[in-house]
């Protein structure tokens, strides 16, 4: 499996294509992007492809860093950072660049509002539908030597979304 890192934007190149698409959008217009990246992985009744994977973990993830107190829980070697101090109360930045197999490559910022508690719950459930048996992304990750550590990343980004992941 052709990843850098365990953590929600290590896994591929979807996860970076993501925080590109966000930087394009209008402010305004980004939560719909996020909502539907996530939704596209609950819908998933069949066999949930790779790429909708990594980036349903990567919306998660920013969301979970939207979230008031929240972090992003990128891996250590700034696959993708966080400015939330920059970015002003109830927003994550992310800025600078995103490591995409060992190389840097240079993303838009872009700014998450604080997310509505239905969308953290939504982000809950493209969780649990990334880690279902019917995963692409599940079965590559446990055909390797870090599956552990890419399940321990996800159930910690699960975790990280607080209360609505206990609800749902």
């Amino acid at each position: 499996m052709g990843t850098w890192g365990t953590g929600p934007f290590g896994g591929g190149d979807a996860a970076a294509d993501l925080v590109v698409r966000l930087g394009a959008l209008p402010a305004n217009r980004r939560l719909f992007a996020v909502r539907t990246a996530l939704a596209d992985a609950v819908e998933e009744r069949w066999y949930l492809d790779a790429p909708e994977g990594e980036t349903a973990v990567a919306a998660a993830a920013l969301l979970a860093a939207a979230r008031p107190g929240g972090a992003a829980g990128t891996e250590r070697g700034g696959a993708a950072g966080t400015g939330a101090e920059a970015a002003g109360a109830g927003a994550v930045g992310v800025a600078g660049s995103v490591v995409c197999g060992g190389v840097a490559v240079s993303v838009p910022r872009c700014v998450i509002p604080q997310p509505p508690p239905e969308l953290t719950g939504l982000a809950v459930r493209a969780l649990d539908r990334v880690l279902a048996p019917d995963s692409e992304l599940a079965e590559l990750w446990d055909e390797s030597d870090s599956g552990p550590q890419w399940r321990a990343s996800v159930a910690g980004l699960r975790a990280a979304l607080g209360p609505a992941a206990q609800r749902v």
